[in-house]
Parts: structure tokens; sequence; C-alpha cells
């Protein structure tokens, strides 16, 4: 099965700079593996410190460009004030498997991503990828609150 994915990552501002900041880059992805979106609670995973693989080493080759979309939908459960530190619903993303930390806890996360954010990254398909849900201030993988994550590995 082979698909065609287009991704695109536009960046503008009129006030970051003295000039106006804008470029765009586009990559048309030959997709020959799987593919797909997955939608889960991250209440369900974790609650005991633990986390949930949304990739197991070695699943491709390790020649086979892969890649991570990841969005953080929500964080319902937390106060009104949603988003200040304290109570926003972060995911972490952790690199492990062979040659990685194993840890089960996020302290050195490949990516947090805040409620609403989502992130694009090109894996390593050599290594896990896991995700646990915290707030950022000692809270990590032990969240009761519903926190729903949207993710996708393309190759």
């Amino acid at each position: 099965m082979s698909a065609k994915v287009t991704t695109t990552f536009t960046f503008s501002s009129t006030d970051i700079a003295s000039d106006t900041l804008s470029f765009s880059v586009s990559e048309v992805l030959s997709l020959t593996g799987s593919g797909g979106i997955e939608r889960l609670n991250l209440a369900a995973a974790t609650g005991s410190g633990s986390s949930y693989t949304i990739y197991q080493e070695n699943s491709f080759p390790a020649s086979t460009p892969t890649y991570l979309y990841i969005k953080n939908i929500t964080g319902s459960g937390f106060s009104a004030s949603a988003g200040g530190p304290s109570t926003a619903s972060v995911v972490h993303l952790m690199q492990t498997g062979s040659g990685h930390n194993t840890n089960n806890q996020p302290q050195h996360p490949l990516a947090r991503i805040t409620m609403g954010n989502f992130a694009y990254i090109p894996m390593n398909p050599t290594s896990s990828y896991q995700i646990w849900q915290g707030n950022m201030l000692g809270a990590e993988g032990n969240i009761a609150a519903d926190t729903i994550v949207e993710f996708g590995i393309f190759n």
C-alpha cells in the first residue's frame, strides 16, 4: 500500500523582529507502510506512574523514514484556569528502548505538549516512544483527570 501525505509548516510574524518574518516549508511524504490516527484517554494509562507506549522499537526498519504526529486534545477535569502551569494537562513524550533512558517517569522528555498544541516529529524507528500526562508540578503520571491524545505514526 502506498499513500501520499503533504505536510506544511508556516512561520510568520510582523512584530517579532524589526523586519517581517515569514517562511514556509512543505514536504510530500510517500508512505509505504502503515499510518492512521488513534485517540486515547491517558487517564486510563496513568495513575500508577505508568506510561502508554505509542510506538514499540524496531516496528519498522531503521532505514525507513518514520514520523509521529501527536496532539493534546483536551485536559478536562482541571480547573477553569486551564493553561496555567498548576492546572494544565501536559503530555510528555519520552524516547526509550535500547540505549535510551528506561526510567518510568518523564524527567527529561523529548517533548512536552500542552493543551491544544501538537508536535510533528521525525522518529528513530529503532527506539520506543511513550507518553504520560502531568501538570509539570510533580504530578506526572498520577493525574486521574481525562487527557485526550490524538496520535499517528507514519512511514
